[in-house]
């Protein structure tokens, strides 16, 4: 089975947790490429390392619903 950036973000849940926590991250190939205070800030600034690629917005706030490749979850 192929490893995904949604296995990466549970694989790697804790330390991201606590290197980003109240912040909204962009997670492509296993990296964080964007982060930012709003998921609309993660995602700008992950489109300037990847202009063209697909990533996933993640926040890192247990207050904070979770958008996952545009598609708002409840």
């Amino acid at each position: 089975m192929e490893y995904t950036d949604f296995g990466w973000l549970v694989d790697h849940g804790q330390e991201l947790f606590e290197k980003y926590r109240g912040k909204w991250i962009a997670v492509h190939n296993e990296e964080v490429i964007g982060v930012g205070e709003t998921a609309t800030e993660a995602a700008a600034a992950a489109r300037k390392k990847q202009p063209d690629g697909d990533f996933i917005l993640e926040a890192l706030d247990t207050e904070v619903d979770v958008i996952y490749g545009g598609l708002r979850l409840a």
